[in-house]
């Protein structure tokens, strides 16, 4: 087997160096290539390196996805959530192996680092064409966004994250508008996510507009909050503070466009900013590896 190597040094907490040499011992490759410097060869021995275009950004692994695929039969990629999207947002034809390093790891393309046996699994994800990203958790609009910073997950000024600077971020109220069809949302919020639907709503009527949309069989559903959620720091009593918080929903199968005088994420990634973008959803836009 070729196995393609992917590191992103910058996510959560930084590079797990055994982790990398861990999973790539227990892959056993008969050959190895990889990233230059800290994309891969600082962490491998007896590894080919592909060189590719340094910008020290999200772009560095879009551009060694690309350079990797079909040249290999596994791409082994180590990150976050982000890491995953922007792997993914590069199309390859190579399937995935997605071992987590960042700071949620909540993406669904995330396998368990300590799997024995793997299959090959088609994943569907929401799709932003005009800036070629795919996000498999969600596209959101607020404010924030979580981020690792001295060790500690904390909501980072999603603005000043597009600028390459971590500053501390606070919730605060937007005007957005979303629209599905003749259908239209709009007001002010405190996020606004864009989200797929799956079995975890099934049956949880707490979860309200998303248990009946996942319920009648939509692909996706949008939910405007009335306050900033995507915080690290919450406790009880902020979060009473807060209270109540008021929730609109929207479901739909194909496309929605969305509007925010704010930053627009994918999967954490902050990419657009009080710009229109059309989130579209696409069936089996990714190939990764997961445990049997």
């Amino acid at each position: 087997m070729k196995l393609g190597v992917v590191v992103n040094p910058k996510a959560g907490k930084g590079v797990d160096k055994e982790l990398v040499r861990r999973i790539v011992k227990k892959l056993d490759p008969d050959e190895i290539l990889t990233g230059q410097e800290d994309l891969g060869e600082f962490y491998l021995e007896k590894a080919e390196v592909v060189e590719v275009e340094r910008s020290y950004d999200r772009f560095d692994t879009l551009r060694l996805v690309k350079a990797l695929d079909r040249r290999c039969d596994v791409i082994a990629v180590f990150g976050g959530d982000g890491t995953m999207s922007d792997s993914a947002s590069a199309f390859p034809k190579t399937p995935l192996l997605c071992i987590p390093m960042g700071t949620t790891n909540v993406s669904p393309l995330m396998c368990d680092p300590n799997f024995r046996k793997l299959r090959e699994v088609e994943f569907d994800g929401l799709y932003v064409r005009d800036f070629e990203r795919v996000a498999f958790n969600d596209v959101v609009a607020g404010p924030t966004i979580l981020a690792t910073v001295e060790g500690r997950v904390v909501e980072v000024d999603a603005q000043e994250f597009m600028r390459g600077k971590l500053k501390k971020g606070s919730p605060s109220k937007f005007y957005g508008r979303v629209r599905v069809g003749e259908r239209t949302v709009e007001g002010v919020y405190g996020n606004i996510f864009v989200s797929m639907l799956d079995s975890r709503y099934l049956g949880k009527g707490i979860s309200g507009g998303a248990s009946i949309s996942a319920f009648v069989g939509f692909n996706c559903l949008v939910a405007c909050l009335s306050h900033t959620v995507v915080v690290a720091s919450m406790s009880k009593e902020s979060l009473q503070n807060l209270e109540p918080i008021k929730t609109e929903t929207m479901s739909f199968d194909d496309k929605a466009m969305m509007y925010a005088e704010t930053v627009i994420s994918a999967d954490g990634n902050p990419f657009a900013l009080k710009e229109e973008v059309e989130i579209e959803f696409k069936k089996g836009i990714v190939k990764v590896l997961k445990p049997l």
